[in-house]
């Protein structure tokens, strides 16, 4: 009888975990303060916050690869789409070359990011791999 019950329980695991992640799709969830790691073409949402991020694409990487010398450091340029309570917002988030996390303000939320991976010599990025680490919080006043 133990043993009926062990495998009926491993085969309820088995076929639900895949319908899960199916149910999930392009969309993952976190709260405020916590860093997440969202990747092109998908969207975060901010539970308790009625807000929602989607890293669209990037639109433009001109920052100087490691291992090269340029003239200026470039920037990389996102286009992003916010659902905030019953609106939508298009906006380019603009990180400059370097590795430093860039902030954003938007409505009462405050956005850092930093885009990864940074490019490097004779190396193209994929635009499937590129992803922002994101933290969003509420600033006091």
């Amino acid at each position: 009888m133990k043993r009926k019950t062990l495998i009926l329980g491993l085969l309820f695991i088995l076929l639900i975990i895949p319908i899960a992640s199916l149910s999930c799709g392009d969309k993952y969830q976190t709260t405020l303060g916590k860093q997440f790691t969202l990747p092109a073409g998908k969207t975060e949402i901010i539970t308790g916050e009625q807000l929602k991020i989607k890293f669209v694409e990037v639109t433009g990487d001109s920052r100087c690869p490691t291992g090269v010398q340029c003239i200026q450091a470039g920037d990389v340029k996102c286009l992003m789409l916010i659902n905030y309570l019953d609106s939508q917002s298009s906006l380019t988030f603009t990180q400059l070359g370097g590795n430093e996390e860039t902030t954003q303000d938007f409505n009462v939320y405050r956005i850092t990011f930093k885009v990864e991976p940074y490019p490097q010599a004779g190396k193209q990025i994929k635009p499937e791999d590129y992803r922002m680490i994101m933290t969003v919080t509420k600033p006091t006043k």
